[in-house]
Order: C-alpha cells, then structure tokens, then sequence
C-alpha cells in the first residue's frame, strides 16, 4: 500500500492522468477538483486529497479544503472513503493522521458522518469549538427521498413511499395555494451572486461569519460550485455533484426609505433549501418573514434547514407538515482550539465551512 499526496499542482496532473481517466470509482469529481483550484485561500504547498492505492487500485481517500480566520490558517476536513473490503483496517485513520501532521495539526470539521466522527474521537486531537441549535421546517413530504436510500428496509418500500409522499402533498398544495404569501409592499431584489453593496452591508454588520468571507470568496463559491443542476450521476463519484434543481438566490431588502436593510442568501438544492448568510435589522423581520415563506412555497420546497438563530426566533412559516430541532457542531483540533478566538465574539454564518457546497 501506498499513500499518494495531490497538491494543486499534483491534483492538476491526476485530474489528466490516465490513471484518473480509467478508475472505476473517482476521489474527487472534475467540478468539485476545479472549485478546489480556484479557492482564493488556496497556498501552492496544501494538500488537498490523500489517496491510499493498493498496486493501482484507490481503497481509501481523503479530502481537505483550506481556509483561514484572520490570519490563522487551517483546512476542513471535507469528505472521505474507505473501500468497503479494507473498512476497520485504520486506513482513515491513517489518512487523517497523515493530513492532520502536513497541515501543522489546524484541521476543522462541521457536517460529519456518524462513520467520520468515530475516527476524529479516536484519535482524542479535536474538542468542540462551537454548538449551534437550529431547525428543519418541512413543507412537503419527501420522505422517499430522505429516506429512500438510507437503509434496505425504506429501499424495499420506496413505492409506498412514493404514493404517500404524493398523497401528503396533494392536501399540502391545496393549503399553500390558499395561504400562498403575497410579496405587496415589500422591496426587494434577487440576485445570482453577492454584490458590492451586500457585502459591504454584511461587513458593516458582522455578518461575514467566522470565515471572514470577501466579494473574492463569495464570487468563487457561486461560480465554481460542487453541485451542478442536473439529473444525471456520475456512477463513479459517491458524494454529491448534480441535484435535480440547483440554484443561488441572493435577496437584497430595503425599508420604506430605500435604504438596504436585510440581506439573505438561499440556496436550493434538490427539495431542500438552506439560508447560508443571513443579516437583516429588526424593523424588517415581518418582510424576511414573508420573503423566505414566498421563495419556499413558489420553489415547492420539501424542507428548509437553518441554524441562524435571529431568522428562527421571527420566522412564522406558512402551511407546514412539521419542525424538527437540529444542531450544527464545529469541531477543531486542540492546537488550533488554543488560537482561535471566543466563538462567543463571533457572529457565525450557516455558510462557514465547506457545507456552503452542499
């Protein structure tokens, strides 16, 4: 077994190779590598994939995305494989051992998998830097897509499934349609992408979150995103890169005098909807209120996630199925935990991290 190591200029080469052309499973899409290459963060030494190959087969990968706040450098911990037939020999181990020396022991995590945690408690290197409660509304049944894959038994009965989601969701429809929000009075515009005076109203609000993201960051992250609307899969890649409806709404409102007063990002991937930045005064709670439930219910969005705390406590949905308490963690290695600031001086953003990706 060896372990091969792919910086930019590394994974460049892979991504041509003949090597990644005839795999039968792939460790990174070409879109997902492509994004990694732009990051505006990115330093020509850090080691974005770790690939442990047995002769030429891959039996185990993982990823790394680099960051920094301020001027502390680190990398998340984004993504990771292990072939089922080498699963508990300790090669993620051994891989995140492996990344977790290159990158000087400043790695982060947030969005694991049950399967990725047990391997970053092991190795007793992380604490938790920061909890964040947060919430899940769901407006239509989808539970053939939440559930649909996760073990045998729901695979077995993705058809009933299927029906009572349809069912659900006729009753559903007719209750929107009644209640559907109406947007009179409000003044607000959709962009793509964050713009000039957005951020200068995050900046003058402290709403760049713990990643401290610029017009640079922001504009990679619309432009080079992981996932691509589209229904077809590639077979050879296990995480996400196509989503049957993909999309970055960028919301600018203003108040009565005209003067920019609330901001707010979506994204739709899917039936799911997240609100990765998030910054609006008081006085216009009753309008982002409104805004988010209109963009929800023209978008026939399954389910919305969000941990912004300000949004929560004003947001009356309109017809909903049900709630659901959610928790976002961040975890850093012990290292870094000695370096960062307070959590409690920062104003996080459901963006921070790599899940402003997927």
């Amino acid at each position: 077994m060896r372990i091969e190591k792919y910086d930019s200029g590394g994974l460049k080469q892979f991504l041509d190779s003949e090597l990644y052309r005839n795999m039968p499973y792939v460790p990174v899409s070409s879109q997902r590598a492509e994004s990694w290459l732009h990051n505006p963060r990115l330093s020509p030494r850090d080691i974005l994939l770790y690939v442990a190959f047995e002769g030429e087969e891959m039996i185990a990968y993982r990823c790394i995305l680099p960051d920094r706040h301020r001027d502390i450098s680190f990398g998340w911990l984004s993504g990771n494989w292990v072939r089922p037939d080498h699963r508990r020999k300790g090669l993620a181990s051994m891989l995140f051992e492996e990344a977790n020396a290159d990158w000087g022991h400043h790695l982060m995590y947030t969005n694991y998998a049950p399967e990725s945690k047990a391997v970053y408690d092991k190795s007793g290197r992380f604490g938790l830097y920061h909890e964040r409660p947060g919430m899940r509304y769901y407006q239509r049944s989808s539970a053939a897509g939440l559930l649909g894959n996760r073990r045998p038994i729901y695979q077995r009965s993705r058809l009933l499934l299927t029906l009572a989601d349809g069912m659900l969701n006729l009753v559903q429809d007719i209750r929107i349609r009644v209640r559907r929000e109406k947007l009179q009075g409000l003044d607000f515009e959709e962009h793509a992408k964050v713009e000039l005076e957005a951020l200068d109203f995050l900046e003058k609000n402290e709403g760049t979150g713990f990643c401290l993201r610029g017009l640079e960051e922001f504009d990679w992250i619309t432009s080079w995103p992981w996932i691509k609307e589209g229904a077809e899969k590639d077979a050879r890649y296990f995480f996400s890169s196509l989503a049957p409806a993909f999309r970055n709404i960028c919301l600018k409102i203003r108040d009565a005098q005209g003067v920019m007063a609330g901001f707010l990002w979506l994204v739709v991937k899917g039936g799911g909807m997240t609100l990765p930045y998030a910054v609006f005064r008081p006085g216009i709670s009753s309008d982002v209120s409104r805004l988010i439930s209109h963009y929800m219910q023209s978008g026939r969005i399954s389910y919305l996630t969000t941990y912004q705390s300000p949004f929560i406590n004003i947001f009356t949905p309109g017809p909903i199925l049900g709630k659901r308490i959610m928790i976002q963690n961040y975890f850093a290695t012990r290292d870094l935990l000695r370096q960062l600031p307070d959590p409690g001086t920062i104003r996080f953003q459901d963006g921070d991290g790599d899940v402003v990706f997927v």
